[in-house]
């Protein structure tokens, strides 16, 4: 079958590999289509270590072609979106049937090859049927929203909250989008480039920063009069946008910090405590149903994922996807994949 490969710093080859073997509690997912995600990029610049050979990704939806011992045969034919952090399936957590409670859960696409392929195998716990009117190309998109639903959930807005959402890639829209819909009162959103600030205002956003053109600091305090943001949601993972994370932040504010990366700076203890801050360290989508309900409100259209998508290619493009992806090309945000073309 074909996959994407990524064979080192920058490089990304289709190659020929082997079909995946279902085992017991396992099924193997036909890929109808998947989702480049900000990992993917940053694993193909080297801001995350990756080990080479490694097939990406990690967000895709798909149909089940086949099922192992131990799984319902009615599965084959049922579509899908899939859950990307994979439980060991071996720990006491998983014998007591908790697995999204998994010490040792590996993602996808980093710790094991991904879904950048035609097949895949995954442990059938992670599937996440889908009704036949959300299309792959859609339920592909899930996962940002899951972590933004894993974010709001831990966070507790009040309504009439000040939230500043630093970034907006994907996760961060949808980060502002799920806050809005929380009763956030002002919502102030940052990016290096204007064109997405369309998509921010059409999502609850009531006031955009440019941080090319103003500065971050001077900007929060007068949108604030002065008292800063209640809450603040790093996104974008880049170090100038994490390093400014205390200083937009108000006292007893809420912090969370989502965006990922290995030169992000370290968070500088005595100002968190003069800040009297409550920190919440978000490490991805949660696993205690944010996909199911980030798949309800997609079905239901209180969130509109389609919004995101601005490149679509065949898997015999990836280089070109990520390449669109790394240096954000023609306004790019969400590009999505299939083995086919065709969505």
């Amino acid at each position: 079958m074909r996959a994407a490969v990524l064979t080192g710093l920058g490089q990304v080859e289709v190659q020929d590999r082997p079909e995946p073997e279902v085992r017991p509690d396992w099924v193997i997912v036909d890929v109808e289509a998947m989702s480049v995600c900000g990992t993917d990029v940053h694993q193909l610049e080297g801001r995350i270590e990756t080990p080479f050979p490694r097939v990406p990704g990690h967000d895709f939806a798909g149909r089940v072609a086949e099922v192992g011992e131990g799984v319902d045969p009615s599965l084959v034919g049922t579509p899908v979106a899939v859950k990307p952090s994979l439980p060991c399936m071996d720990c006491p957590v998983c014998a007591e049937k908790n697995f999204d409670e998994c010490p040792k859960k590996k993602l996808m696409g980093l710790w094991s090859d991904g879904c950048m392929t035609e097949r895949v195998a995954v442990p059938a716990i992670n599937l996440v049927p889908r009704p036949e009117d959300v299309p792959a190309w859609q339920a592909c998109l899930l996962e940002p929203l899951a972590v933004g639903l894993n974010t709001i959930d831990r966070l507790n807005i009040r309504l009439g909250d000040t939230v500043l959402v630093l970034g907006q890639g994907p996760i961060g829209l949808c980060m502002a989008r799920l806050a809005a819909l929380s009763g956030a009162g002002k919502l102030i959103v940052t990016d290096a480039r204007d064109e997405v600030f369309e998509i921010s205002r059409a999502w609850g956003a009531t006031h955009t920063i440019n941080v090319r053109e103003q500065d971050l600091v001077e900007t929060v305090s007068e949108l604030t009069d002065g008292l800063l943001a209640d809450v603040v949601i790093e996104t974008s993972g880049y170090p100038d946008s994490a390093g400014a994370v205390l200083d937009v932040l108000r006292k007893k504010g809420k912090l969370a910090m989502v965006g990922f990366a290995k030169d992000l700076p370290p968070l500088p203890i005595i100002p968190m405590l003069m800040k009297t801050l409550t920190l919440y360290a978000v490490g991805g989508n949660g696993g205690f149903g944010q996909y199911e309900r980030a798949l309800e409100l997609l079905h239901t259209g209180r969130v509109q994922l389609d919004k995101l998508v601005t490149h679509r290619f065949a898997l015999e493009d990836v280089a070109e996807a990520l390449d669109t992806g790394l240096h954000r090309k023609d306004g790019a945000i969400k590009i999505i994949l299939s083995p086919t073309g065709e969505f």
